[in-house]
């Protein structure tokens, strides 16, 4: 697992992500719900040809659940930039979450493999989306091969891991600077922030932490609230229709026997979740404010990584890179590759 971040202001995007990198398998967890087996009309249990209880399959329940961690894992990385500093017309980065390594090649090896071919694969590259196309198309075909998409059957395709990244960039024709959030399983490249001011904050991965702290709620206190609201909304209305059956009866009315009625219920659209939500002016957020901004959120999923029960999957180094239109790609305080641990000898 991992966490990615994107802050678009008017003066650029900053890009941010944690360094852990884990192996992740899906597992089942069947006994978190009341009823794990499968049962007939009857309540009786139902069973395979061996004679085995069935259980019930629910999405709830199928979990990504981490086997190995590592760290130190470059997970931001450029796809494309003009070869020319100091003329930059083009560049696209991107970080990345999912899958860490596709068919024993970790993916910043690959995004370096495609921005030596991105020139022969989109020549005429005029936008951002231009590059993001190719780089789908240069990442696909790879993934399909990790995953076993050909044998795969079509009916649980959808289960297969997904590749997803956030991606940050600018072509000569685009009028600002775009942050795309990719899908390679749904080969899939939808622009954020589309509508003006084109700025605002985007995440993927585990990123509920963060989420919070951004919309003013935990996203699955969202997803508790409203199924325990919907719950209640339909018992109210069973409760509601009783109750007038019983008066109407009480004082004599004639009720027809089966009694059906359809109950028009108005539902609010949405309910506010966002009341709680600080207030940002992400458009006009300084750059160094941005870059803050990004930090503390990843760091924010880290913290809570940490703390938590459980083995944590976000972590270690927060990366930062930084776009600003006309100028390369900025990668901020990257330590280096060094070489401490030079032996026990102390006459040297």
């Amino acid at each position: 697992m991992t966490v990615n971040v994107a802050v678009a202001t008017y003066h650029g995007v900053v890009l941010g992500c944690d360094s852990l990198s884990s192996i992740v398998e899906r597992a089942y967890f069947p006994f978190r719900t009341p009823d794990a087996f499968a049962r007939d009309e009857d309540g009786n249990l139902l069973r395979d040809a061996q004679g085995r209880p069935l259980l019930v399959f629910s999405d709830e329940n199928l979990q990504e659940t981490p086997t190995n961690i590592m760290g130190g894992v470059q997970k931001m990385f450029l796809l494309y930039e003009d070869s020319d500093p100091t003329n930059v017309e083009c560049s696209v980065a991107a970080t990345t979450s999912g899958l860490g390594t596709l068919n024993g090649v970790v993916i910043a090896e690959l995004a370096d493999r495609f921005r030596r071919k991105v020139p022969a694969l989109c020549p005429a590259a005029g936008t951002a989306e231009d590059v993001v196309q190719a780089f789908i198309a240069f990442i696909r075909p790879q993934w399909e091969q990790q995953v076993a998409f050909a044998d795969t059957d079509e009916a649980t395709r959808d289960y297969l891991p997904d590749l997803q990244f956030l991606v940050s960039g600018y072509g000569t024709d685009d009028d600002y600077i775009k942050v795309f959030r990719v899908s390679i399983a749904r080969q899939e490249a939808k622009e954020l922030f589309s509508n003006p001011p084109h700025c605002s904050a985007a995440w993927a991965g585990q990123s509920n932490a963060l989420a919070s702290l951004i919309n003013g709620i935990h996203p699955s206190t969202q997803w508790s609230v409203g199924r325990a609201l919907a719950d209640a909304l339909q018992s109210q209305r069973e409760s509601v229709v009783r109750s007038v059956l019983e008066q109407l009866r009480a004082q004599g009315v004639e009720i027809p026997e089966p009694f059906e009625a359809i109950i028009d219920e108005q539902l609010p659209s949405t309910m506010p979740w966002q009341a709680g939500a600080p207030e940002i002016d992400w458009a006009n957020l300084p750059v160094q404010s941005a870059v803050d901004l990004a930090s503390t959120l990843v760091n924010a999923e880290s913290a809570i990584q940490k703390f938590a029960m459980g083995i944590p999957t976000v972590g270690g180094r927060t990366r930062i890179g930084l776009m600003r239109r006309g100028t390369p790609f900025a990668f901020l305080n990257e330590p280096q590759i060094v070489h401490e641990h030079v032996g026990y000898n102390h006459d040297a």
